[in-house]
């Protein structure tokens, strides 16, 4: 059929309006159309049906469409698509039924959006009775429908099926193989999806694209295969797409996922045009590395960038911003949601009170959650977990009540919350997590257990251990490190014994926690045991080895420590402190200064745990020229303020001296108030020397901070002995007798 020359000039036109996505300048034709008196014309309608489909216009597509006097194939393909996409996909399925009705076959364009309604109603019931008409209808083979299909039975978790579909289909099609790479990825088959590549690329006419490589990246990732990977990177490279954004925020994830912190930057400085995506995939990456500073210099770069922040860039820096504790950085960020278009997005909003409640505001987060149009589960968890973190206990099982009372769907995230929340109430919110089925679950099991050794109940947290059946690495660690943090060091070690008689390996935080009980307890060939056994199982990490230098200093196995010091490939502040304190702690105080001295060496900063331990051994050498260049040094070349320990031990390399007036000025110096450790340091060194009357006065001031304190009673009352003085003696003797208290005897390891 011959179209006239002002038909087709407004066909052209709305073909112009779909192509520029300009629905208004559509409905004008659309109007003007109806005036020429060329409305019901198949075609012509057909042109206006996809230009209101494709712009979202669905009401006044299907107005349209159920105006038409005639409707064919494409009038029904085009409806049913953008229905099955963005509308109602069961009406979609609807109007699939009544082409039998008209005699009209349906083409591969009607089968693949009916697939796509199925999959969006999640019904594979639905799906394989579509899938049976294909068949019928010769269309099996077809990539379009095929690649619909994959798709449906992916989502359903129907993984045999979607490789038979595959299988009616030749490999080179990219958009069917993709599908199937997703498919095999997630279902948790990543050797399958690198399989299946490995066989595609062998096929001369198959071109992977930037989707591709986006579904086998992530495979690497999820199987954590860096070494194919990395293959695939250079592929990337090959085939010219590494600075492609799709591709670039997969390699991102990737690198982010194994902690290369190096090849992720790399790979994102070569991207040509980063949008949003790839920088907030380079945001959640640096999160997972613990680079929250870095996650918020990405931010900085976006903004400055010009590019809009989504719901994703701000849950992720603001995350950033809980983990740097910076309530200031979250409160600047907070001002830029308000702005926006996310101002009551749920994820951002939960992203908000958790900041909030991890920085100590609790106030504010309660704000913004009475605040929030809507509350999920992960609203009311995160809000459970922050008051927990709070102290805010009474107000942690009020809102774990709230939830209960409006029907939100409680989960095993909220009772592991309620659990580190809720100290003294364990039992009770134990039972409210059996009634709801997580009686054998092993992490309720195991929150369990670590909040009854937060709350000191040791004997209540063993019971309960040896009635779990089945105990995994987190249940064993949880009890040895819960033990050690008590003092109970023996019943740790032996627990650790009783561990390695079972097939559960320890892991890094294992061997951490009973190191550390070899330490307190000088166990060094114990220590030396548990050594050999990190060795063996290849377990040897930076925190490990950290622990492992920790325990020998500890010993006093003072070449062991600078041994496996000296072995370390790469040092960190904590290994540099660790070594100089076990020098200071023994004695040795000169190679701990030199220790030092290497450390600014290999430009690493000293912190103010390093002065502590470094003014700390030069008080018990009696290095007092060295002690003082050394506080000295810290404010004016390391900028580190001093801290109440730093004027500690200053205090202390005066007085071990004697130099009692040199103490006394620098606790007046002090730019604030001197605590009671401070003057506990004083009364020590006055004792020493025999000074009564300042001993006196600094025995006044602590007990005028603590009340009764029986130890500075006991130093006073020896002073009043050793200089005579036997009736200030025994008053100062009863007067600990009057308090009820008495000094409690020192025992010794050896």
């Amino acid at each position: 059929m011959k179209h006239s020359p002002v038909n087709s000039s407004i066909i052209a036109a709305i073909k112009s309006s779909v192509s520029r996505n300009s629905p208004s300048a559509g409905q004008s034709l659309h109007a003007l159309a109806i005036k020429s008196g060329l409305h019901p014309q198949p075609v012509l309608c057909n042109h206006l049906l996809n230009l209101y489909s494709k712009s979202g216009r669905l009401d006044d597509a299907r107005r349209l469409f159920d105006e038409m006097p005639e409707r064919n194939l494409i009038s029904y393909s085009t409806l049913i698509s953008s229905i099955a996409r963005s509308g109602d996909p069961k009406i979609a399925l609807n109007l699939m039924t009544q082409l039998p009705k008209l005699s009209i076959a349906p083409n591969q364009f009607v089968f693949s959006s009916s697939v796509v309604a199925c999959s969006k109603l999640d019904s594979v019931v639905l799906g394989e009775q579509v899938h049976a008409q294909v068949v019928v209808s010769g269309f099996e083979s077809d990539p379009f429908v095929c690649t619909s299909l994959i798709d449906l039975y992916s989502k359903v978790g129907c993984v045999d099926s979607a490789v038979s579909v595959f299988r009616q289909c030749l490999v080179g099609d990219s958009p069917l193989f993709n599908s199937m790479v997703s498919c095999y990825v997630s279902s948790g088959d990543c050797e399958g999806a690198l399989r299946l590549f490995a066989k595609a690329r062998r096929c001369s006419d198959f071109k992977p694209t930037e989707y591709s490589f986006g579904s086998l990246i992530k495979a690497c990732s999820s199987g954590l295969d860096k070494e194919t990977g990395q293959q695939l990177h250079g592929f990337v490279v090959k085939t010219g797409l590494e600075s492609n954004c799709v591709v670039g925020t997969s390699l991102v994830d990737m690198y982010g996922e194994f902690g290369d912190v190096n090849s992720m930057e790399m790979v994102f400085d070569g991207i040509s045009f980063a949008d949003t995506a790839v920088y907030n995939a380079m945001t959640v990456a640096c999160l997972k590395n613990a680079l929250e500073e870095t996650a918020l210099d990405y931010f900085r770069r976006l903004m400055r960038e010009g590019l809009s922040p989504n719901e994703c860039t701000f849950s992720s820096v603001l995350k950033a911003c809980s983990g740097l504790k910076s309530c200031n950085l979250g409160v600047m960020v907070h001002g830029l949601v308000m702005k926006s278009t996310f101002r009551q997005d749920l994820v951002v909003n939960t992203a908000l009170t958790d900041m909030y409640m991890k920085c100590g505001n609790a106030e504010e987060g309660c704000k913004v959650f009475d605040g929030m149009p809507g509350r999920c589960t992960v609203s009311y968890n995160s809000m459970i977990s922050g008051h927990g973190r709070n102290g805010n206990f009474d107000e942690a099982i009020n809102l774990f009540i709230e939830m209960k009372r409006l029907r939100k769907g409680v989960d095993l995230s909220t009772f592991i919350a309620l659990l580190s929340s809720c100290p003294g109430r364990e039992w009770p919110v134990y039972v409210h997590a059996i009634k709801h089925g997580f009686r054998l679950n092993s992490m309720v099991q195991n929150a369990l257990l670590d909040g009854l050794l937060k709350k000191g109940s040791a004997e209540e947290a063993l019971e309960f251990f040896d009635k779990i059946k089945e105990r995994n690495v987190v249940s064993w660690t949880t009890i040895i490190s819960g033990l050690a943090q008590l003092d109970q060091h023996l019943e740790a070690i032996v627990l650790f014994k009783a561990m390695n008689s079972t097939e559960t390996t320890p892991n890094s935080f294992t061997f951490s926690s009973v190191l550390k009980a070899c330490g307190i307890l000088a166990s060094l060939d114990q220590g030396r045991c548990i050594h050999a056994s990190i060795e063996k199982s290849g377990i040897m990490d930076e925190y490990v080895k950290s622990s492992v230098l920790d325990m020998y200093s500890k010993c006093g196995a003072l070449e062991d420590s600078r041994r496996l010091f000296d072995g370390l490939a790469s040092k960190d502040i904590v290994s540099w402190n660790t070594m100089i304190a076990a020098y200071a702690k023994h004695g040795h105080v000169l190679e701990a200064i030199s220790l030092y001295k290497m450390m600014t060496m290999h430009n690493i900063d000293p912190n103010h745990v390093t002065f502590v331990s470094l003014l700390s051994g030069c008080s018990h050498c009696g290095l007092i020229e060295e002690g003082i260049g050394l506080f000295e040094v810290m404010v004016s070349k390391h900028g580190i303020e001093p801290l109440m320990e730093h004027y500690a031990c200053v205090v202390d390399l005066f007085g071990r001296a004697g130099m009692l007036g040199r103490a006394r000025s620098c606790i007046s110096d002090m730019p604030f108030e001197a605590d009671a450790s401070v003057w506990a340091v004083l009364l020590a060194a006055c004792r020493l020397h025999g000074n009564v009357e300042m001993g006196q006065m600094a025995k006044d001031r602590i007990m005028g901070m603590k009340g009764q304190d029986n130890p500075s009673v006991v130093i006073m009352s020896n002073m009043y002995s050793e200089v005579g003085k036997w009736d200030y003696a025994e008053k100062a003797r009863r007067r600990i007798g009057v308090g009820g208290a008495g000094k409690e005897p020192g025992f010794s390891w050896v």
